[in-house]
């Protein structure tokens, strides 16, 4: 690992959590080293004590990053705190390490925050392994929105309004503008806003830390866009497929956890009926489809709703 000094106050600090990334955290601070001559920025890796060697292979390149060794698991939120108490930047981003930022766009985000004193958050268009744009942005759910995305209504019927609400779907995602979410994959929030609202809330794990932040923002009268002009490629969802019987149930406890805190007890009640009549829709529906040939990836899929419709049914401790 190597570092280079910073003489003044950088545009930018990028928190990246890396936990097992394996050599896509490689390739992403090497696409950061690529795009040094647009802004000033540091990067801070915070390490969730994995066990890959990925970070040991990233410090071994003469590549321009700080590494946070956590010697647990922090999880994603506590993690991103982490590194940014050490940030240095006018503004803060939060970037996966399966992504690739690609020329200009970090630029053109800070350009954005500082153009736009009401902009709160911003975050690029997101592009998948194929370089096709993807919906990154949500409106604030509703236990009907994530019923839909459960069983799949909301992928069945990607264009209606009352299906795939959630996701914008309605809408040309090219030209999205102002949302109530972005992504938390490529999410860069304002110093201004940082200081009213403050870090990420640690009791997400991992899931809705970055819906419960643009929550707080929104609260605060601040705006959250999207910069088409700004890309970012993201091997989508690879690390969390590499583990993803141990995710769904912690899902589940994050989803209740925001609804209890932004909607009540009452909110968490309905988000637990609508999802455990969710999860028993697609545990039969994965498991006719492992009969119908689908096979392995079905059965795994059939096995991560029951821990999720599991731990809903426990529900949340008082």
């Amino acid at each position: 690992m190597t570092t280079v000094g910073i003489t003044r106050t950088p545009d930018l600090s990028i928190i990246i959590v890396n936990y097992n990334g394996g050599l896509e955290l490689l390739y992403c601070l090497k696409a950061l080293d690529r795009v040094r001559n647009e802004l000033t920025f540091d990067v801070i890796v915070v390490d969730n004590c994995s066990t890959d060697g990925s970070l040991e292979a990233a410090e071994s390149k003469n590549l321009n990053f700080i590494a946070i060794h956590a010697c647990e698991n922090l999880g994603f939120a506590a993690a991103c705190n982490r590194g940014l108490a050490m940030a240095l930047g006018r503004h803060a981003m939060l970037l996966n390490p399966d992504t690739e930022v690609q020329p200009n766009a970090l630029s053109k985000l800070v350009a954005a925050l500082d153009s736009h004193p009401k902009w709160g958050i911003v975050g690029p268009r997101m592009l998948d392994q194929f370089r096709h744009a993807y919906r990154a942005t949500r409106r604030f759910p509703r236990p009907f929105d994530l019923f839909c995305e459960t069983t799949r209504l909301a992928f069945l019927f990607p264009r209606s309004k009352l299906f795939a609400a959630y996701f914008y779907g309605e809408r040309d995602p090219l030209a999205l503008d102002e949302v109530d979410q972005i992504e938390g994959s490529a999410l860069m929030i304002s110093g201004s806003a940082r200081k009213l609202v403050g870090n990420l809330d640690p009791q997400f794990f991992i899931f809705f830390e970055e819906v419960d932040w643009c929550k707080r923002v929104r609260a605060e009268g601040l705006e959250i866009h999207v910069v088409q002009e700004a890309e970012v490629l993201h091997l989508r969802s690879t690390s969390m497929s590499r583990n993803y019987l141990t995710t769904r149930p912690i899902h589940a406890l994050s989803s209740m956890k925001y609804f209890r805190k932004h909607h009540g007890e009452q909110g968490l009640r309905n988000l637990r009926r609508w999802m455990i009549a969710g999860l028993w829709i697609r545990e039969a529906a994965m498991w006719l489809a492992s009969l119908l040939g689908k096979g392995k990836l079905a059965r795994l899929r059939a096995r991560g709703a029951r821990l999720e419709r599991r731990v809903y049914s426990r529900g949340l401790p008082e």
